[in-house]
Protein backbone atom coordinates (compact mmCIF):
# COMPACT_ATOMS: atom_id res chain seq x y z
CA UNK A 1 0.00 0.00 0.00
CA UNK A 2 1.16 3.34 -0.68
CA UNK A 3 0.35 6.23 0.95
CA UNK A 4 0.40 9.91 -0.16
CA UNK A 5 -1.20 13.39 -0.08
CA UNK A 6 -4.10 14.19 -1.66
CA UNK A 7 -3.10 17.11 -3.60
CA UNK A 8 0.08 15.02 -4.64
CA UNK A 9 -2.01 11.98 -5.68
CA UNK A 10 -4.72 13.86 -7.89
CA UNK A 11 -2.31 14.03 -10.91
CA UNK A 12 -1.47 11.15 -11.11
CA UNK A 13 -4.57 8.87 -10.27
CA UNK A 14 -7.46 11.18 -10.77
CA UNK A 15 -11.21 10.72 -9.76
CA UNK A 16 -10.53 7.70 -7.56
CA UNK A 17 -12.67 6.42 -4.81
CA UNK A 18 -10.66 7.34 -0.95
CA UNK A 19 -10.66 7.40 2.54
CA UNK A 20 -9.34 9.90 5.15
CA UNK A 21 -7.41 9.09 7.95
CA UNK A 22 -6.19 10.84 11.18
CA UNK A 23 -3.50 12.66 8.89
CA UNK A 24 -5.50 13.14 5.70
CA UNK A 25 -3.34 10.76 4.13
CA UNK A 26 -5.19 8.65 1.19
CA UNK A 27 -5.29 5.20 0.26
CA UNK A 28 -4.39 4.31 -3.42
CA UNK A 29 -6.92 2.09 -4.90
CA UNK A 30 -5.54 2.54 -8.14
CA UNK A 31 -2.32 0.77 -10.30
CA UNK A 32 0.26 3.07 -11.22
CA UNK A 33 3.33 2.24 -13.26
CA UNK A 34 6.77 2.14 -12.24
CA UNK A 35 7.44 5.65 -13.80
CA UNK A 36 4.20 7.47 -12.24
CA UNK A 37 5.30 5.59 -8.61
CA UNK A 38 8.58 7.31 -9.15
CA UNK A 39 7.20 10.72 -9.96
CA UNK A 40 5.24 10.47 -6.87
CA UNK A 41 7.80 9.16 -4.93
CA UNK A 42 9.66 12.36 -5.64
CA UNK A 43 7.12 14.51 -5.46
CA UNK A 44 6.42 13.31 -1.86
CA UNK A 45 10.04 13.86 -0.72
CA UNK A 46 10.09 17.25 -2.16
CA UNK A 47 7.55 18.30 0.26
CA UNK A 48 9.32 17.17 3.33
CA UNK A 49 11.42 18.79 5.86
CA UNK A 50 13.96 17.64 7.60
CA UNK A 51 16.35 18.97 10.27
CA UNK A 52 19.84 16.01 10.32
CA UNK A 53 20.99 13.88 7.79
CA UNK A 54 18.99 12.03 5.29
CA UNK A 55 20.58 8.50 4.24
CA UNK A 56 20.15 7.75 0.90
CA UNK A 57 17.46 4.80 0.88
CA UNK A 58 19.90 2.21 -1.25
CA UNK A 59 23.38 3.11 -1.42
CA UNK A 60 23.96 0.56 -4.43
CA UNK A 61 22.80 1.54 -7.98
CA UNK A 62 19.66 0.39 -8.89
CA UNK A 63 20.48 1.58 -13.01
CA UNK A 64 23.05 0.73 -15.29
CA UNK A 65 24.45 3.94 -16.99
CA UNK A 66 23.67 3.34 -20.80
CA UNK A 67 27.59 4.08 -21.52
CA UNK A 68 27.62 0.17 -22.03
CA UNK A 69 26.51 -0.01 -25.27
CA UNK A 70 22.59 -0.03 -24.18
CA UNK A 71 19.82 1.90 -25.10
CA UNK A 72 18.90 4.93 -23.83
CA UNK A 73 16.80 5.06 -21.24
CA UNK A 74 13.90 6.63 -23.42
CA UNK A 75 13.52 7.07 -27.05
CA UNK A 76 10.20 8.19 -29.01
CA UNK A 77 8.96 5.57 -30.88
CA UNK A 78 8.75 7.88 -33.70
CA UNK A 79 5.14 6.51 -34.86
CA UNK A 80 3.83 9.04 -37.13
CA UNK A 81 -0.54 9.28 -37.21
CA UNK A 82 -2.54 11.14 -39.48
CA UNK A 83 -4.17 13.94 -37.17
CA UNK A 84 -7.92 14.91 -37.92
CA UNK A 85 -7.89 18.46 -37.83
CA UNK A 86 -4.72 20.61 -39.03
CA UNK A 87 -4.16 24.59 -37.70
CA UNK A 88 -1.57 26.69 -40.18
CA UNK A 89 -0.54 30.03 -37.96
CA UNK A 90 -1.84 33.09 -39.45
CA UNK A 91 1.35 35.65 -39.71
CA UNK A 92 1.39 39.57 -40.38
CA UNK A 93 -1.20 41.02 -37.97
CA UNK A 94 -1.62 45.03 -38.55
CA UNK A 95 -0.80 45.17 -35.11
CA UNK A 96 2.76 43.72 -35.27
CA UNK A 97 1.80 40.70 -32.30
CA UNK A 98 0.94 37.33 -34.03
CA UNK A 99 0.18 35.53 -30.85
CA UNK A 100 -3.30 35.90 -31.02
CA UNK A 101 -3.10 33.68 -34.51
CA UNK A 102 -0.81 31.54 -33.00
CA UNK A 103 -3.07 31.03 -29.90
CA UNK A 104 -5.66 30.32 -31.78
CA UNK A 105 -4.33 27.68 -34.11
CA UNK A 106 -3.17 26.11 -30.84
CA UNK A 107 -6.78 26.15 -29.38
CA UNK A 108 -7.96 24.87 -32.32
CA UNK A 109 -5.76 21.27 -33.10
CA UNK A 110 -5.52 21.05 -29.15
CA UNK A 111 -6.33 17.39 -29.60
CA UNK A 112 -4.94 15.38 -32.35
CA UNK A 113 -4.06 18.42 -34.67
CA UNK A 114 -1.86 19.41 -37.01
CA UNK A 115 0.20 22.90 -36.38
CA UNK A 116 1.81 24.42 -38.98
CA UNK A 117 4.07 27.65 -38.72
CA UNK A 118 5.05 28.06 -42.55
CA UNK A 119 7.75 29.88 -43.89
CA UNK A 120 7.87 33.42 -42.61
CA UNK A 121 8.46 34.97 -39.71
CA UNK A 122 5.90 35.35 -36.64
CA UNK A 123 5.86 38.09 -33.95
CA UNK A 124 5.32 37.05 -30.40
CA UNK A 125 4.62 40.21 -28.70
CA UNK A 126 2.44 38.35 -25.48
CA UNK A 127 3.08 35.16 -23.36
CA UNK A 128 1.67 31.69 -24.17
CA UNK A 129 0.47 29.24 -22.29
CA UNK A 130 -0.58 26.41 -24.74
CA UNK A 131 -0.80 23.03 -22.38
CA UNK A 132 -2.66 20.14 -22.18
CA UNK A 133 -2.00 19.14 -25.48
CA UNK A 134 -2.93 15.71 -26.51
CA UNK A 135 -1.30 14.14 -29.67
CA UNK A 136 -0.22 17.18 -31.28
CA UNK A 137 2.14 17.71 -34.46
CA UNK A 138 3.90 21.33 -33.94
CA UNK A 139 5.89 21.87 -37.29
CA UNK A 140 7.78 25.22 -37.54
CA UNK A 141 9.30 26.14 -41.25
CA UNK A 142 9.83 29.15 -40.16
CA UNK A 143 10.79 31.89 -37.33
CA UNK A 144 9.16 33.11 -33.92
CA UNK A 145 10.49 36.31 -33.16
CA UNK A 146 10.27 37.79 -29.33
CA UNK A 147 9.54 41.19 -29.24
CA UNK A 148 12.23 43.81 -27.31
CA UNK A 149 9.67 44.82 -25.04
CA UNK A 150 11.60 44.42 -22.30
CA UNK A 151 9.20 45.65 -19.47
CA UNK A 152 6.19 44.26 -20.63
CA UNK A 153 8.64 40.68 -20.34
CA UNK A 154 9.62 41.43 -16.99
CA UNK A 155 6.08 42.06 -15.60
CA UNK A 156 4.09 39.46 -17.52
CA UNK A 157 6.66 36.13 -17.76
CA UNK A 158 4.94 32.84 -16.44
CA UNK A 159 5.96 31.67 -13.64
CA UNK A 160 7.85 27.59 -13.43
CA UNK A 161 7.63 27.17 -9.92
CA UNK A 162 11.45 26.85 -9.07
CA UNK A 163 13.35 29.55 -7.66
CA UNK A 164 12.22 33.02 -9.20
CA UNK A 165 12.38 31.60 -12.61
CA UNK A 166 9.82 32.64 -15.19
CA UNK A 167 8.98 32.01 -19.10
CA UNK A 168 7.80 33.52 -22.22
CA UNK A 169 5.88 30.15 -23.36
CA UNK A 170 4.47 27.17 -21.52
CA UNK A 171 4.04 24.50 -24.09
CA UNK A 172 2.92 20.69 -22.24
CA UNK A 173 0.69 17.83 -22.99
CA UNK A 174 0.78 13.92 -24.01
CA UNK A 175 2.59 12.82 -27.30
CA UNK A 176 3.45 16.18 -28.54
CA UNK A 177 6.14 16.20 -31.84
CA UNK A 178 7.56 19.52 -32.30
CA UNK A 179 9.98 19.68 -35.00
CA UNK A 180 11.54 22.28 -36.97
CA UNK A 181 13.02 20.65 -40.17
CA UNK A 182 16.80 21.22 -38.77
CA UNK A 183 15.86 25.36 -39.53
CA UNK A 184 13.05 26.14 -37.79
CA UNK A 185 14.12 28.95 -35.55
CA UNK A 186 12.74 30.18 -32.03
CA UNK A 187 14.58 33.89 -32.31
CA UNK A 188 14.81 35.42 -28.73
CA UNK A 189 16.26 39.07 -29.50
CA UNK A 190 18.97 38.33 -26.94
CA UNK A 191 21.04 40.99 -27.38
CA UNK A 192 18.64 43.54 -25.89
CA UNK A 193 18.54 41.54 -22.82
CA UNK A 194 22.05 40.56 -22.36
CA UNK A 195 23.21 44.75 -22.83
CA UNK A 196 19.74 45.65 -20.09
CA UNK A 197 20.79 42.68 -18.02
CA UNK A 198 24.26 44.42 -17.02
CA UNK A 199 25.44 41.61 -15.47
CA UNK A 200 22.55 41.24 -13.29
CA UNK A 201 22.39 37.58 -12.06
CA UNK A 202 18.58 35.31 -12.13
CA UNK A 203 17.16 38.68 -12.84
CA UNK A 204 13.40 38.39 -11.80
CA UNK A 205 11.13 38.06 -14.50
CA UNK A 206 13.83 37.71 -17.26
CA UNK A 207 12.11 35.04 -19.33
CA UNK A 208 13.30 31.48 -20.78
CA UNK A 209 12.74 31.28 -24.21
CA UNK A 210 9.91 28.01 -24.05
CA UNK A 211 9.71 25.60 -21.13
CA UNK A 212 8.16 21.91 -21.73
CA UNK A 213 5.96 21.79 -18.83
CA UNK A 214 3.79 18.46 -17.87
CA UNK A 215 4.71 17.02 -20.65
CA UNK A 216 4.74 13.16 -21.37
CA UNK A 217 5.86 10.61 -24.61
CA UNK A 218 7.50 13.38 -26.69
CA UNK A 219 9.54 14.23 -28.96
CA UNK A 220 10.60 17.89 -29.80
CA UNK A 221 13.55 17.90 -32.68
CA UNK A 222 15.51 19.64 -35.23
CA UNK A 223 14.75 23.57 -34.34
CA UNK A 224 17.16 26.45 -33.61
CA UNK A 225 17.35 28.65 -30.86
CA UNK A 226 19.28 32.00 -31.95
CA UNK A 227 19.78 34.96 -29.26
CA UNK A 228 17.27 33.40 -25.93
CA UNK A 229 16.72 35.50 -23.69
CA UNK A 230 17.64 34.16 -20.85
CA UNK A 231 17.53 30.18 -19.82
CA UNK A 232 17.00 28.61 -23.63
CA UNK A 233 14.87 25.96 -22.44
CA UNK A 234 13.09 24.37 -19.33
CA UNK A 235 12.10 20.67 -19.31
CA UNK A 236 10.11 21.10 -15.69
CA UNK A 237 7.70 18.29 -14.07
CA UNK A 238 7.73 15.91 -17.36
CA UNK A 239 8.60 12.67 -18.03
CA UNK A 240 9.61 10.57 -21.29
CA UNK A 241 10.71 13.54 -23.40
CA UNK A 242 13.49 13.13 -26.20
CA UNK A 243 14.92 16.10 -27.40
CA UNK A 244 17.05 15.63 -30.45
CA UNK A 245 18.67 17.69 -33.13
CA UNK A 246 18.87 21.00 -31.57
CA UNK A 247 20.96 23.95 -32.24
CA UNK A 248 21.60 26.85 -29.70
CA UNK A 249 23.57 30.23 -30.46
CA UNK A 250 23.66 32.68 -27.73
CA UNK A 251 26.57 34.48 -28.26
CA UNK A 252 26.77 38.79 -27.97
CA UNK A 253 27.76 40.43 -30.56
CA UNK A 254 29.37 42.86 -28.12
CA UNK A 255 31.44 40.34 -27.15
CA UNK A 256 31.96 41.70 -23.28
CA UNK A 257 32.63 39.74 -20.63
CA UNK A 258 29.85 37.92 -18.86
CA UNK A 259 27.42 39.78 -21.32
CA UNK A 260 25.36 36.35 -21.88
CA UNK A 261 25.20 35.09 -18.50
CA UNK A 262 22.35 32.91 -17.54
CA UNK A 263 22.03 31.89 -20.92
CA UNK A 264 21.94 28.12 -20.02
CA UNK A 265 21.00 25.47 -23.42
CA UNK A 266 18.14 23.37 -21.28
CA UNK A 267 17.61 22.86 -17.54
CA UNK A 268 15.76 20.15 -16.08
CA UNK A 269 13.66 20.63 -12.89
CA UNK A 270 11.28 17.28 -11.56
CA UNK A 271 12.30 15.18 -14.96
CA UNK A 272 12.44 12.00 -15.10
CA UNK A 273 13.33 9.79 -18.23
CA UNK A 274 14.99 12.44 -20.26
CA UNK A 275 16.89 11.66 -23.52
CA UNK A 276 19.36 14.76 -24.92
CA UNK A 277 20.77 13.63 -28.52
CA UNK A 278 22.89 15.97 -30.71
CA UNK A 279 22.60 19.03 -29.20
CA UNK A 280 24.91 22.31 -30.20
CA UNK A 281 25.37 24.86 -27.47
CA UNK A 282 27.14 27.98 -27.47
CA UNK A 283 26.29 29.53 -24.71
CA UNK A 284 27.35 32.38 -21.49
CA UNK A 285 26.44 29.49 -18.65
CA UNK A 286 25.62 26.12 -18.70
CA UNK A 287 24.82 23.96 -21.91
CA UNK A 288 23.19 21.00 -20.47
CA UNK A 289 21.78 21.40 -16.51
CA UNK A 290 20.26 18.92 -14.09
CA UNK A 291 18.24 20.30 -11.08
CA UNK A 292 16.57 19.47 -8.71
CA UNK A 293 14.93 16.18 -9.04
CA UNK A 294 16.56 14.86 -12.26
CA UNK A 295 16.61 11.55 -12.81
CA UNK A 296 17.32 8.94 -15.52
CA UNK A 297 18.62 11.37 -18.24
CA UNK A 298 20.64 10.52 -21.03
CA UNK A 299 23.11 12.67 -23.26
CA UNK A 300 24.57 11.28 -26.30
CA UNK A 301 26.31 13.50 -28.98
CA UNK A 302 26.55 16.64 -27.81
CA UNK A 303 29.08 19.43 -28.74
CA UNK A 304 29.41 22.86 -26.36
CA UNK A 305 31.17 25.98 -27.52
CA UNK A 306 32.40 27.78 -24.50
CA UNK A 307 29.76 28.22 -21.42
CA UNK A 308 30.10 25.57 -18.80
CA UNK A 309 29.37 22.01 -20.56
CA UNK A 310 27.14 19.77 -18.56
CA UNK A 311 26.10 20.91 -15.17
CA UNK A 312 24.77 18.89 -12.18
CA UNK A 313 23.36 21.35 -9.80
CA UNK A 314 23.31 24.22 -8.32
CA UNK A 315 21.40 21.79 -5.92
CA UNK A 316 20.95 21.57 -2.16
CA UNK A 317 19.79 25.29 -2.38
CA UNK A 318 16.33 25.06 0.06
CA UNK A 319 17.17 24.37 3.86
CA UNK A 320 15.61 21.28 4.57
CA UNK A 321 14.17 19.42 1.52
CA UNK A 322 15.49 16.46 0.41
CA UNK A 323 16.46 16.68 -2.94
CA UNK A 324 18.38 14.42 -5.56
CA UNK A 325 20.25 14.11 -9.11
CA UNK A 326 20.42 10.37 -10.33
CA UNK A 327 21.28 8.32 -13.19
CA UNK A 328 22.62 10.36 -15.28
CA UNK A 329 24.80 9.25 -18.23
CA UNK A 330 26.54 11.25 -20.64
CA UNK A 331 28.77 9.80 -23.56
CA UNK A 332 30.49 11.00 -27.11
CA UNK A 333 30.76 15.31 -26.03
CA UNK A 334 32.64 17.19 -27.55
CA UNK A 335 33.55 20.25 -25.97
CA UNK A 336 35.33 23.63 -27.53
CA UNK A 337 36.61 26.34 -24.64
CA UNK A 338 34.28 25.09 -21.85
CA UNK A 339 35.07 25.67 -18.23
CA UNK A 340 34.42 22.26 -17.47
CA UNK A 341 33.80 18.95 -19.23
CA UNK A 342 30.96 18.15 -16.10
CA UNK A 343 30.71 19.34 -13.19
CA UNK A 344 27.98 19.13 -9.67
CA UNK A 345 27.72 22.02 -7.83
CA UNK A 346 25.68 21.93 -4.55
CA UNK A 347 25.18 24.73 -1.98
CA UNK A 348 26.52 24.93 1.88
CA UNK A 349 25.14 23.71 4.67
CA UNK A 350 24.45 26.97 5.87
CA UNK A 351 21.05 29.17 4.72
CA UNK A 352 21.87 33.03 4.17
CA UNK A 353 19.68 34.56 2.21
CA UNK A 354 16.62 33.56 -0.11
CA UNK A 355 16.55 31.98 -3.74
CA UNK A 356 17.66 32.21 -6.44
CA UNK A 357 20.66 33.97 -5.07
CA UNK A 358 20.74 32.68 -1.61
CA UNK A 359 20.00 29.62 0.17
CA UNK A 360 21.58 26.30 1.72
CA UNK A 361 21.20 23.88 3.55
CA UNK A 362 19.47 21.64 1.48
CA UNK A 363 19.51 17.76 1.55
CA UNK A 364 19.63 14.78 -0.92
CA UNK A 365 21.84 13.22 -3.06
CA UNK A 366 23.40 13.52 -6.56
CA UNK A 367 24.42 9.70 -7.63
CA UNK A 368 24.64 6.96 -10.09
CA UNK A 369 26.51 9.55 -13.27
CA UNK A 370 28.85 8.60 -15.72
CA UNK A 371 30.30 10.79 -18.01
CA UNK A 372 32.68 9.13 -20.88
CA UNK A 373 33.99 9.16 -24.11
CA UNK A 374 35.05 13.14 -24.00
CA UNK A 375 36.88 14.76 -26.56
CA UNK A 376 37.94 18.04 -24.71
CA UNK A 377 39.72 21.23 -27.13
CA UNK A 378 41.23 24.54 -24.69
CA UNK A 379 39.32 23.37 -21.72
CA UNK A 380 39.76 24.75 -18.60
CA UNK A 381 39.16 22.22 -15.58
CA UNK A 382 37.60 18.66 -16.94
CA UNK A 383 36.30 17.21 -13.68
CA UNK A 384 35.18 19.96 -11.21
CA UNK A 385 33.28 19.44 -7.64
CA UNK A 386 32.44 22.12 -5.66
CA UNK A 387 30.24 22.29 -2.18
CA UNK A 388 30.53 25.36 -1.33
CA UNK A 389 28.40 27.34 -3.19
CA UNK A 390 27.17 30.11 -1.46
CA UNK A 391 26.40 33.96 -3.20
CA UNK A 392 25.68 37.11 -1.58
CA UNK A 393 29.21 37.59 -0.88
CA UNK A 394 29.02 35.26 2.31
CA UNK A 395 32.47 33.16 2.76
CA UNK A 396 33.03 29.90 4.36
CA UNK A 397 30.87 26.90 5.30
CA UNK A 398 32.31 24.78 2.83
CA UNK A 399 32.65 21.55 4.90
CA UNK A 400 29.03 21.90 6.03
CA UNK A 401 27.05 20.80 3.41
CA UNK A 402 24.29 17.58 3.93
CA UNK A 403 24.10 17.09 0.53
CA UNK A 404 26.09 13.54 -0.82
CA UNK A 405 27.56 13.10 -3.27
CA UNK A 406 28.09 9.32 -4.79
CA UNK A 407 28.95 6.62 -7.63
CA UNK A 408 30.60 8.63 -10.24
CA UNK A 409 32.53 7.30 -12.97
CA UNK A 410 34.08 9.86 -15.28
CA UNK A 411 37.00 9.25 -17.90
CA UNK A 412 37.84 8.04 -21.47
CA UNK A 413 38.81 11.47 -22.61
CA UNK A 414 41.01 13.07 -24.64
CA UNK A 415 41.96 16.29 -26.10
CA UNK A 416 43.89 19.97 -24.67
CA UNK A 417 43.10 21.60 -21.16
CA UNK A 418 44.51 24.93 -20.20
CA UNK A 419 46.80 23.92 -17.35
CA UNK A 420 48.38 20.69 -15.29
CA UNK A 421 44.82 20.31 -13.57
CA UNK A 422 42.78 17.32 -14.67
CA UNK A 423 40.36 17.34 -11.22
CA UNK A 424 38.87 19.41 -8.51
CA UNK A 425 37.00 17.49 -6.14
CA UNK A 426 36.23 19.75 -3.06
CA UNK A 427 33.56 17.73 -1.05
CA UNK A 428 32.14 19.15 2.29
CA UNK A 429 33.95 17.36 5.25
CA UNK A 430 30.59 16.60 6.57
CA UNK A 431 28.94 14.52 3.90
CA UNK A 432 32.36 13.20 1.72
CA UNK A 433 32.33 11.99 -1.81
CA UNK A 434 32.16 7.95 -2.30
CA UNK A 435 32.74 5.62 -5.00
CA UNK A 436 34.82 8.33 -7.35
CA UNK A 437 36.32 6.71 -10.35
CA UNK A 438 37.83 8.94 -12.49
CA UNK A 439 39.95 7.04 -15.26
CA UNK A 440 41.81 6.89 -18.76
CA UNK A 441 42.10 10.59 -18.99
CA UNK A 442 44.82 11.12 -22.01
CA UNK A 443 45.30 15.03 -22.08
CA UNK A 444 48.09 17.47 -23.02
CA UNK A 445 48.27 20.52 -21.72
CA UNK A 446 48.22 22.75 -24.42
CA UNK A 447 50.88 25.17 -23.23
CA UNK A 448 53.20 23.01 -21.76
CA UNK A 449 52.58 20.39 -24.44
CA UNK A 450 52.76 18.27 -20.92
CA UNK A 451 50.44 15.59 -19.63
CA UNK A 452 48.20 16.91 -16.93
CA UNK A 453 49.02 14.98 -13.15
CA UNK A 454 47.20 16.91 -10.90
CA UNK A 455 44.04 15.66 -8.88
CA UNK A 456 43.24 18.39 -6.44
CA UNK A 457 40.81 16.62 -3.39
CA UNK A 458 39.26 17.57 0.02
CA UNK A 459 36.82 15.02 1.05
CA UNK A 460 37.45 12.30 -0.96
CA UNK A 461 36.40 8.38 0.12
CA UNK A 462 38.72 6.42 -1.10
CA UNK A 463 39.29 7.60 -4.77
CA UNK A 464 39.25 5.19 -7.41
CA UNK A 465 41.61 5.53 -10.57
CA UNK A 466 43.62 8.31 -9.72
CA UNK A 467 45.28 9.39 -6.30
CA UNK A 468 44.88 12.86 -4.90
CA UNK A 469 47.79 15.39 -5.27
CA UNK A 470 46.95 18.33 -3.21
CA UNK A 471 43.88 19.98 -1.83
CA UNK A 472 41.01 20.75 -3.93
CA UNK A 473 40.33 25.12 -3.21
CA UNK A 474 37.61 26.33 -1.64
CA UNK A 475 36.12 28.54 -4.10
CA UNK A 476 34.40 31.35 -1.80
CA UNK A 477 37.29 31.79 0.25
Amino acid sequence: MLLVPPDLLSATCPNVAFYQSGRSMMKLPCILDSATMYTLLFLLLSTISFTTAVVDPDPAPRWVPKWQGGHPPYIHDRRATAKSKKCTVKSGDPSGDDTASILAAFRDCKEDGHILFKNTTYHVGKVMTTTGLKNVDIELQGTMEWSKDIPYWLNHSIGIGFQNQSSAWLLGGENIHFYGHGYGTLFGNGEVWYASNNHTNNRQGRPHAISFYNTTNSLIEGLRFIQSQMWTSTVVRSERVELSDIFINNSCITKTDGCNMNTDGVDTIYANYITFLRWTVESGDDGISMKQNSSNIYMANNTFIKGNSYAMGSIGQYKGEVNFIENVTAVDTICYDTSYAARIKSWTGNSTGVPPNGGGGGLGWARNISFTNFALHNVDNPWYITQCTSYNSVKGGCDTSLFHIDGLHWGNTTGTIRNDLVASLQCSGAAPCTNVNIFGNNLVNQKTNAKPTSYLCSNVKDPKGFKCTGKAPNPNE
